[in-house]
């Protein structure tokens, strides 16, 4: 509503780990899934996104959903978001490479994508690189709002950059997180939104940095 978007509207069929991948969906009999293909068949959806969970899927599984938006709705845009990955013990060297490896991979995939559907709008969205950014911040102590690296407490993560040890967000990566989605998608100026993410350091900055770096965030790359 800040933006005056007051038209946009969501669905989300949600599920974790490798059974939310687009493969796994796609033969799935959850209802959520099954309403999405609903509506996706409507022809009302105007962007679908899918994650970049190449381990449990192929390019031909995208294709599939690609296929069943863009034959109803042909205007549909596609996001592939590029997750954080896994962190569990591992250093922050370790961790980039790791992300930097699965963005390039949605790349690639998105590449592929491409040629089969020249005239869809296909754009990534690097949330990995988001936490790699916070994570680099943190150890820099430029994030005082986050007072832990790891919560301690299941549920309690608002002080925490990840939620735990596996590596799920904290509450800052998860909600802030959503700028890049308004710079990719809409197109948002972010240093000029009037929005405050409550931290000394300028989040909205570095989401727009992250976006302007990532030449897939752009539409007209397609």
């Amino acid at each position: 509503s800040n933006l005056g978007l007051k038209h946009h509207q969501q669905f989300v069929a949600m599920s974790g780990g490798a059974s939310g991948s687009p493969g796994m969906l796609w033969t799935s009999k959850k209802p959520a899934v099954l309403h999405g293909k609903k509506l996706l068949e409507s022809g009302k959806v105007e962007l679908l996104s899918l994650t970049g969970h190449y381990q449990g899927s192929t390019v031909e599984d995208y294709r599939r959903w690609v296929e069943l938006a863009v034959k109803h709705n042909p205007k549909t845009i596609i996001v592939i978001q590029s997750p954080w990955v896994i962190k569990r013990n591992k250093q922050f060297a370790e961790y980039s490479k790791e992300v930097t490896q699965a963005t390039n991979t949605s790349h690639e995939g998105i590449d592929r994508l491409r040629e089969a559907f020249p005239d869809t709008t296909f754009l990534c969205v690097p949330q990995g690189q988001w936490m790699v950014e916070l994570w680099r911040l943190f150890e820099a102590d430029k994030l005082p709002e986050l007072t832990q690296f790891v919560s301690g407490k299941k549920g309690k993560s608002q002080q925490a950059l990840f939620r735990d040890n596996f590596g799920h967000g904290g509450e800052l990566a998860e909600k802030q997180g959503a700028l890049m989605w308004l710079r990719i998608i809409y197109g948002i100026e972010l240093t000029d939104y009037e929005f405050s993410t409550q931290t000394k350091y300028d989040l909205k900055e570095l989401a727009q940095r992250i976006c302007d770096k990532d030449p897939y965030c752009k539409v007209e790359n397609k």
